[in-house]
């Protein structure tokens, strides 16, 4: 099969490299059948984030307009090779969501898809937001444990995907905070929580990213892990493949290993997405 990676950063998200052409020549030297680009939609609008670097996390609201024509005309000079969609990751902001799409409405209709995706946590005893997944804020995972930032991310990702205010196709990197290979003690807390998410995607109905990144990580471990796709299989939640690439030499990292990998706990299709409509793919 002719893989397809829905999940790539460039240099405009500020903690990539390489431009979305560079990505896109990648993309098809590796003879990608289609290749989307989403970047971090931008934080700056949003409240409470002081602690955070979110200048070096996302785009700026003044480089929207320039993405999405800058994919346009990629799409039109590589029309004959490949397929290129449109897309953000946007994160979830509790009861931040009108913020959010007094913003996004705007293009809305000029994207395939949308990944939703939680990186920030904040505790609300002072110390305010940060970010989990980035290193540099290592000494605030020490301080909760793993056990606190498990028990939070995954009440806010069930949140995320309840709001009847934030829109998304795809939630993103579904068991991220073991980016550090940090796992909690309280584990079957913890997964009552995972699969009380997962429940909610299943209602929903919508895709579970299938992301690769974890494998370049200290966990060295796909999102989700095999027991969360194993459940995931079981009620019949579609995946979508994604590389999480920050770096053109990223693009479908690990996938003919995933693939294999997937197939083996019993799932025969991928997810495909073109102007925010769920197709399929064999594999």
């Amino acid at each position: 099969m002719k893989f397809e990676d829905f999940h790539t950063h460039s240099q405009l998200c500020h903690h990539a490299v390489g431009t979305i052409e560079d990505y896109v020549k990648k993309a098809i030297e590796l003879k990608l059948n289609t290749i989307g680009i989403s970047d971090h939609f931008p934080y700056e609008f949003l409240e409470n984030i002081e602690r955070i670097p979110y200048e070096e996390y996302a785009i700026t609201l003044d480089e929207i307009d320039g993405y999405l024509s800058m994919i346009e005309g990629l799409k039109d000079k590589y029309r004959n090779n490949i397929n290129i969609r449109t897309a953000f990751e946007v994160d979830f902001f509790e009861n931040q969501e009108d913020l959010l799409n007094f913003h996004l409405d705007k293009i809305k209709d000029k994207l395939d898809y949308i990944i939703g995706s939680i990186h920030v946590l904040d505790f609300q005893d002072g110390r305010g937001a940060w970010c989990f997944d980035d290193s540099r804020f290592r000494e605030d995972y020490d301080f909760y444990g793993p056990d606190k930032v498990y028990l939070l991310y995954y009440k806010k990702l069930q949140k995320m995907i309840s709001s009847k205010k934030f829109d998304l196709d795809v939630v993103g990197h579904f068991d991220l905070p073991k980016k550090f290979n940090d796992f909690p003690e309280q584990e079957e807390l913890i997964f009552d929580e995972a699969m009380k998410a997962l429940e909610l995607v299943k209602k929903k109905d919508i895709t579970m990213e299938l992301n690769t990144s974890g494998l370049r990580q200290d966990v060295k471990e796909q999102y989700p892990s095999e027991e969360i796709l194993e459940k995931m299989f079981q009620l019949d939640i579609p995946v979508l493949l994604g590389s999480d690439a920050h770096n053109p030499n990223d693009i479908a990292w690990e996938f003919n290993a995933i693939i294999r990998f997937t197939k083996r706990i019993g799932f025969k299709q991928l997810v495909h997405f073109d102007k925010r409509k769920r197709m399929f793919i064999e594999i």
